[in-house]
């Protein structure tokens, strides 16, 4: 699509969308929404508009907001992050949006990040990476939001993992992107803190062996391989390490897709360790968990009333898309939509309990989100269906009594 039929997409959409508020009788919010709906990650980028689509249409059958009627407005950014800068121009100029959801990938996010600020138009970003709320070499962040959870947040939990079960011995295995150098940074600042040793670092370049790497690597008698690598990077990770042999627990990196990693790595997923929101392992929370009745009616939305596919290949990143649209619509209730005003109310957002987690904003902490809302799961099941491998998740709890099992599988 070209940079015209991005901005004419634009364009139509919101004219069909302010078309059905009028019918309505009732003014509209509009919120915009930045997605890869073409390019090489349109997979993602169409589950987030569906999810969005589902939050608007919830909200909307309950009245609305302030009076008002939410519309959604969606740019295809097809990956491009020249075109997410375009579509944030155009979103903020032409569809006068109160607030934004998006982009999905570090590199829109970082070309779009300039434009919020000087706009003041409020930024919910979907990207998992820290620097778009870290400020200094980064930039400023005061109109930027991130829900997902970070490297730190995520490493933080593996650490925490690694301790309970005494596998303190690590080999780091990182690719050698911005994604690897984060996890070479936690390790080497706060490794020590959980009372973990890197006995080895394995970093991967496009003309690394890496048989002869992790062979190496295996060497050093880890008790535990931690790979920060993101697809396919992660999944020849697990193939090759089981080729040679090496049955140690996998942990692999928060951004990778679930559904995806299966499919790549097939047989050699079993047991991968994986730090994710608990969506993915909803059916594994104990009944008293906040969030199990609302991500509980979230999937039967989603595969029953919508019927848009089946519910456990959900990636985890469309909770933090639906609770981007519900921290918007409680912000809006305080903030009547004005731009400063409505980042103000983001901000003071208190203890909500989303689908991804539990969230509580602060004018220092634009990210919010509870660590314990965040878990540890496990692959399982994994079979072929058809031409495709298939598995689930499962919440991994450490056994009674062993600190040597884990979800039913022995290291």
């Amino acid at each position: 699509m070209s940079w015209l039929g991005a901005f004419l997409r634009v364009s139509a959409f919101l004219t069909i969308l302010a078309t059905s508020g009028a019918v309505l009788g009732k003014p509209t919010v509009r919120v915009g929404l930045l997605a890869d709906l073409s390019g090489s990650t349109g997979e993602i980028g169409r589950e987030a508009e569906r999810v969005a689509g589902m939050a608007v249409d919830r909200v909307n059958a309950r009245g609305g907001v302030a009076g008002r009627l939410v519309e959604l407005a969606v740019f295809d950014t097809e990956g491009e992050p020249i075109l997410a800068r375009d579509g944030t121009r155009e979103l903020v100029s032409i569809g006068k949006v109160a607030a934004v959801l998006g982009p999905t990938d570090w590199a829109s996010a970082m070309m779009t990040k300039p434009l919020f600020e000087e706009t003041r138009v409020p930024a919910m970003m979907l990207t998992w990476d820290d620097a778009v709320i870290q400020g200094g070499k980064y930039g400023r962040y005061e109109w930027i939001f991130r829900l997902p959870p970070g490297s730190r947040t995520a490493l933080g939990k593996v650490g925490g993992f690694l301790r309970e079960r005494g596998w303190t011995k690590v080999a780091l295995v990182v690719a050698s992107d911005c994604l690897g150098r984060e996890a070479r940074e936690w390790f080497e600042r706060w490794s020590g803190a959980y009372g973990l040793e890197t006995v080895a670092t394995c970093v991967l370049t496009p003309d690394s062996d890496v048989r002869s790497a992790l062979a190496d690597l295996a060497m050093a008698e880890p008790q535990v391989v931690v790979s920060w690598c993101s697809l396919p990077i992660a999944a020849t990770v697990a193939v090759v390490l089981r080729g040679l042999g090496v049955e140690l627990p996998l942990f692999q990196c928060h951004e990778i897709s679930p559904r995806r990693y299966v499919e790549m790595a097939g047989p050699a997923a079993r047991g991968s360790l994986l730090v994710s929101n608990k969506m993915l392992v909803w059916e594994d929370l104990d009944d008293w968990d906040c969030q199990k009745r609302m991500i509980a009616d979230f999937f039967h939305q989603y595969v029953e009333v919508y019927r848009y596919g089946d519910g456990h290949w959900v990636n985890p990143l469309a909770g933090y898309v639906w609770d981007s649209v519900m921290i918007l619509v409680e912000a809006i209730k305080e903030a009547e939509c004005s731009g400063r005003a409505l980042r103000d109310a983001i901000e003071g957002v208190y203890r909500h309990v989303g689908l991804g987690g539990v969230y509580g904003f602060t004018h220092e902490d634009h990210n919010g989100l509870d660590p314990d809302s965040v878990v540890v799961a496990v692959a399982d099941g994994i079979r072929r269906d058809g031409r495709r491998w298939v598995g689930s998740w499962r919440l991994a709890r450490k056994a009674r009594g062993s600190a040597g099992i884990l979800g039913g599988y022995p290291w």
